[in-house]
């Protein structure tokens, strides 16, 4: 008698882990679509509420000449972070062409409309990829490029202390003296940027940008904080404030309020934060009323400029579409 043997069948493939796939796909799909929208709405509500303070300065027909400098000002201080930037990418990674590199700055950049810092890093992932730059540089280039902004602010901002603060701030030069031993030795920069990766639980940076490439990341974000504290100059010079006392009081106050605002990342651009810490230096040099609309005046200047400049390097950025074939006989 030939023994009988139970055989079961081969379970069938289990399935169901792949299901979460379909959606991750198409939010893949619509993320071209959605971080736009996203971005636009950020910008309007920014903009919420200001249109009557904006009027109210722009009808004044002597505050045009200084609401124009405030937006050149401001103008050129995005260009120049554009420029910290694309100095960290052309040091660290392979090399991008000067269109695209600006296309995923400003792409990224407007995205700090949107609460939380993760969409700009997902934009700049997602386009340097596609521009064969490797995600480990875009994470380095990015970092990189935080720190060394917040801590050319927190270095610029101690100048404005013996007006707004006294002689008891002389310990703000403490950050001065960081951000100048960071020229002089750059290679710390990686040893920080090392320890804020690992507090928030990502792998440190594995590439390491050349000390003269860090250099200039450390002047040009420095130049950036004084050509944006220039827009708060003009604006408070139009409402009254002293020049030259407020010429230290609006760069130092100016850099020190948005760099330790850009690390408030549930606000979209630190909204709400720098506008607190904008009224502390301000009334140093204009009264409390005059103060409040310099600040209002400041984010609608800044939020205007930043559109305007991100906005038309987008479109003269964009991609040229391929002429069509001729037809061959066309041509006789």
């Amino acid at each position: 008698m030939t023994p009988v043997t139970l055989t079961t069948a081969a379970p069938a493939p289990r399935t169901a882990p792949e299901a979460p796939a379909a959606p991750r796909g198409r939010l893949r799909r619509a993320l071209p679509v959605l971080f736009p929208v996203a971005v636009v709405t950020g910008i309007g509500f920014a903009l919420h509420d200001r249109a009557d303070e904006l009027a109210a300065l722009v009808l004044r027909p002597d505050s045009v000449p200084y609401l124009l400098a405030a937006l050149a000002a401001n103008a050129l201080a995005v260009l120049l972070s554009m420029a910290t930037w694309r100095t960290l990418l052309s040091d660290l990674g392979p090399r991008v062409p000067g269109r695209t590199a600006t296309r995923i700055y400003f792409t990224s950049y407007l995205g700090k409309y949107v609460p939380g810092a993760v969409w700009g890093v997902l934009a700049q992932l997602r386009m340097g990829g596609a521009a064969g730059v490797p995600a480990p540089v875009v994470l380095a280039v990015f970092l990189l490029n935080l720190i060394v902004a917040v801590l050319t602010g927190l270095a610029v901002g101690p100048i404005a202390a013996p007006w707004t603060i006294g002689a008891e701030a002389w310990w703000l030069v403490l950050p001065g003296a960081v951000t100048l031993a960071f020229a002089v030795r750059p290679g710390l920069l990686h040893r920080l940027a090392a320890s804020a990766a690992r507090l928030a639980r990502r792998r440190p940076p594995e590439t390491r940008a050349s000390d003269r490439g860090m250099r200039r990341a450390l002047a040009s974000a420095t130049g950036s904080w004084a050509a944006g504290g220039l827009h708060l100059w003009a604006l408070a010079v139009m409402l009254g404030a002293p020049p030259l006392t407020a010429l230290p009081v609006c760069v130092g106050g100016f850099a020190l309020a948005t760099a330790a605002a850009s690390l408030v990342v549930v606000l979209p651009d630190g909204w709400g934060a720098r506008e607190a810490l904008l009224l502390l230096a301000l009334t140093a040099v204009l009264p409390w009323q005059e103060a409040t609309a310099v600040a209002v005046a400041s984010r609608v200047v800044c939020t205007l400029s930043e559109v305007l400049v991100g906005g038309a390097a987008l479109l003269l950025t964009l991609p040229r579409r391929p002429l069509p074939p001729t037809d061959p006989k066309e041509r006789t």
